[in-house]
């Protein structure tokens, strides 16, 4: 069937046209096969067949006016733009001796409405076959035959009627993406007499706007645009807000278009650029309201008379992201000042929601490395390291333990960084970040020991999260009493990203491992759940990473309020051959958890400032 309405559909021209041949020539004649005229159910059948297996030629045949009935149904099915038509027929009632009567249901697919079901009355009479040899059953033809609203001269048509989309909102339900109006400084390279005097004005206007803007970058802009044969160079796009106090500066420089258009942008220019990119084309997918339609009879004019069946559009649902803005911007103006790529995320222990995710301008030149780069992790490790610890019976908070200057395994020396603290608490080492002590520690444990506590902390598992694209890193198996050393002060071959590092610390605020989700009502999967931690890792924690603060590596975040952190550096060797590290903090503050890292950033000094003019700038209440 599907082929035959493909040949219908590239054939209505010449059907139409058959169709007028036909009545000029006088009624059809009778088909060689027609059934006996006492078995209206039988022609009803054949009738219904040809019809809606887009026959209408033969099916016209049927009818007290072939010419009208075929050119009709041609129309109609060309107007509606069917792809397929079902036609079953009720009981025959029989009026009268040589009159039937018969209820058709109508079933069309229609590529905007999809089915459109009704039913339709059909009126049939015997009458002469035209060819001496009795009489036949003919549909009494009106326009009625195909839709009971049907007048004469009219035929149907479908209207589209588009439906809204539903807003995308932060977490607090204000606007996150809205029509904004941006306008383009382009430079019109003909029109230019004198490009270093033209660079020289627009730096000295747009330079505080876009800080890529300069006379270099105009320059090199130009020329690469001439090498592509092209006219024009867009040396920058400001948003209104932005261009209308130099808007009149601009317009004075000769060689200088300023046009504008309208786009669908967030509050802030770069605001949650590692995220937005991938996010709100998943969340427009979610927001998009259903079209509706209407079926309406439509004059020879082409003018609409009636809707005689529709079904309305349907506004598109709220979609919220859990981005909290005044987090994203407190983050932002954090790292802002870094020159090194520097990154970070923060996500709500309590429901894994996340809050932010900031890059600087170094860290988006690499792509979103918040989410997706992996680092050694340093001593930030150290937390899955006490996990494993506490969990084989190694340590408690209160243990006494040995935080040597230096100490050696297969011939290795792990130091710690300038300081020896002697036997202390495990609490003390972890507060100093004593490296020898949980490398003794790992030392001892089972070669899958850290691989196992990092997934209670979802280190090492494979998140489906709608809107971005995440990775947690690898904790391989110490297979050496060396690499289990290494690998447990978060050196060896230890990898997370600063989006698990956030988890960790979320992970750490709350007991056991939150689901993260970035756009609410999608469900996040993992490839294997995180393994629950036990009540005493959840409470020695929260106790050692509060000792950071209170007495560590974080003392500097004490006026922050109550704060739990751990840092940690992490020794690479740079392109150069030079060692270098990263600086990493991670940690919480009631109910939002954090990880900072600077890239090469050296000193978690550095990360902890970060820290806290992050905290400084959200309520401490």
């Amino acid at each position: 069937m599907v082929r035959r309405w493909r040949r219908f559909f590239g054939s209505i021209t010449v059907l139409t046209v058959l169709a007028v041949l036909t009545s000029c020539t006088g009624p059809a004649a009778a088909p060689s096969d027609a059934p006996p005229a006492s078995d209206p159910a039988t022609t009803i059948a054949q009738f219904a067949a040809d019809w809606q297996a887009g026959r209408t030629q033969d099916a016209s045949a049927w009818t007290n006016d072939p010419a009208a009935a075929a050119q009709l149904m041609n129309t109609v099915m060309a107007d509606l733009k069917a792809t397929s038509l079902k036609i079953s027929t009720g009981r025959v009632d029989r009026t009268s001796p040589s009159a039937v009567t018969v209820t058709a249901t109508m079933t069309w697919t229609l590529p905007i409405a999809g089915t459109w079901t009704y039913t339709a009355p059909w009126h049939w009479s015997l009458a002469d076959s035209g060819s001496g040899s009795g009489t036949r059953w003919l549909l009494n033809y009106s326009p009625q035959i195909v839709h009971p609203d049907l007048g004469p001269g009219q035929t149907l048509s479908v209207r589209a009627e588009p439906a809204s989309d539903g807003p995308l909102v932060d977490r607090n339900d204000a606007q996150l993406i809205a029509p904004v109006r941006v306008y383009s400084v382009v430079l019109l390279i003909k029109k230019v007499a004198d490009l270093a005097t033209t660079a020289k004005s627009l730096t000295a206007i747009l330079g505080k706007l876009d800080p890529t803007v300069t006379e270099k970058s105009i320059a090199a802009g130009v020329k690469a645009a001439k090498a592509a044969g092209q006219d024009s160079y867009t040396v920058t796009n400001l948003r209104e807000d932005d261009f209308t106090p130099v808007e009149a500066k601009l317009s004075a420089i000769d060689g200088v278009g300023l046009p504008s258009t309208v786009r669908d942008l967030p509050p802030t220019a770069g605001f949650a650029q590692a995220v937005l990119g991938t996010a709100v084309p998943v969340a427009r997918k979610l927001a998009a309201g259903k079209p509706g339609w209407r079926v309406i009879t439509v004059d020879m004019a082409g003018d609409e008379l009636q809707t005689i069946a529709q079904q309305p559009a349907a506004p598109g649902p709220k979609v919220v992201l859990t981005l909290d803005p005044a987090v994203q911007d407190a983050a932002q103006a954090a790292l802002d000042p870094i020159t090194e790529p520097a990154v970070l995320v923060a996500i709500q222990p309590s429901s894994g929601e996340i809050l932010a995710v900031a890059q600087n301008a170094a860290a988006n030149a690499e792509g979103p490395i918040a989410l997706t780069g992996r680092y050694p992790p340093g001593s930030t490790f150290k937390i899955v390291t006490a996990t494993a610890a506490i969990d084989a019976g190694l340590i408690t908070p209160t243990t006494m333990v040995s935080c040597p200057g230096e100490w050696t395994t297969n011939n290795r020396t792990i130091h710690n960084e300038g300081f020896s603290l002697g036997t202390v608490t495990a609490t003390t080492a972890f507060a100093h970040s004593c490296n020898t002590t949980f490398a003794m520690l790992a030392a001892r444990m089972a070669d899958d020991a850290l691989p196992a506590a990092a997934r209670q902390y979802g280190i090492g598992l494979d998140f489906d999260i709608a809107g971005i694209t995440t990775l947690t890193g690898a904790i391989q198996p110490g297979d050496s009493t060396l690499a289990r050393a290494e690998n447990g002060f978060g050196q060896g071959t230890d990898l997370l990203t600063p989006f698990s590092a956030a988890l960790m610390a979320a992970t750490a605020a709350t007991g056991n491992m939150p689901m993260p989700v970035l756009i609410r009502g999608t469900t996040t999967t993992v490839d294997h759940p995180a393994p629950p931690r036990s009540p005493a890792v959840q409470a020695a924690l929260k106790t050692m990473m509060r000792a950071v603060v209170t007495d560590g590596t974080a003392k500097g975040l004490k006026g922050d309020g109550e704060v739990y952190a751990k840092t940690g550096t992490a020794e690479y060797v740079d392109a150069a051959g030079q060692i270098q590290a990263h600086a990493w903090t991670v940690g919480f503050r009631r109910d939002v958890a954090f990880s900072v890292l600077i890239v090469g950033g050296n000193s978690s000094k550095r990360s902890n400032d970060i820290v806290h003019a992050f905290l400084g700038a959200l309520p401490k209440g």
